[in-house]
């Protein structure tokens, strides 16, 4: 059978997106030869708090650095589902979607590390490759003894080393990409906007201006 052409996925709160989201899946995509990576903001993700922007603010976000960069196309899917999604409905949905093509998954190291607590984590694999962006170390989670066994025999059984078979298999591989660490979290970027600064180095210039003139995560007396 010959597949189509693969497609990327990457989803978050992106609250508000930054070079730590953008970096790393830019130079991982380009490591595996991946031509379109679609970025999905969450409805109301599971496992965080309520974004403080919302839907809506943070769909036009993603869609201004999809103007920037075109690898990037926007993908509102979870966003109009209006409730909780995991990861195993998005990529059913989208598997559904494209019966043909690889679904190639980023994550972080952080998440492969806790990927033992997703909601039906035994079946993702056989619906996407898993391609894996480094995380810096000061905003991981130490995973426990058995989560690090767990994880240890999926990258024994999976792991490729060959960016080819992201692209010749639908599903069931996992890849470690060299990325650079990209030490900015949404939350220090809130708190700097919150405390009056133009954290200008750690987000592309169209989303700091679309956060000023919408006076996201300002302090309420600038409102």
């Amino acid at each position: 059978m010959s597949l189509a052409p693969a497609i990327g996925l990457f989803g978050g709160t992106f609250d508000p997106i930054h070079n730590g989201h953008i970096e790393p899946v830019m130079a991982a995509a380009k490591q595996v030869n991946l031509q379109t990576v679609a970025l999905m903001p969450n409805y109301l993700p599971a496992h965080k708090a309520q974004a403080m922007s919302s839907s809506a603010q943070r769909l036009d976000m993603i869609k201004r650095v999809c103007d920037t960069y075109p690898l990037f196309y926007p993908e509102p899917w979870e966003i109009e589902q209006a409730r909780v999604t995991y990861s195993v409905d998005t990529l059913s949905a989208f598997r559904d979607r494209h019966p043909n093509s690889p679904i190639c998954f980023f994550i972080g190291t952080d998440s492969l590390n806790s990927l033992p607590t997703w909601h039906r984590w035994e079946t993702l694999l056989n619906l996407c490759h898993f391609i894996v962006c480094k995380r810096s170390s000061e905003t991981t989670k130490k995973p426990t003894t058995e989560q690090q066994k767990i994880v240890a025999d999926l990258l024994r059984k999976h792991q490729t080393t060959e960016h080819a078979s992201l692209h010749r298999t639908l599903a069931g591989h996992i890849y470690l990409a060299d990325t650079p660490e990209v030490n900015v979290s949404s939350t220090k970027i809130r708190a700097l906007i919150a405390q009056g600064y133009r954290p200008h180095e750690m987000l592309p210039e169209s989303i700091l201006q679309y956060i000023e003139y919408t006076k996201l995560y300002q302090p309420k007396s600038n409102i």
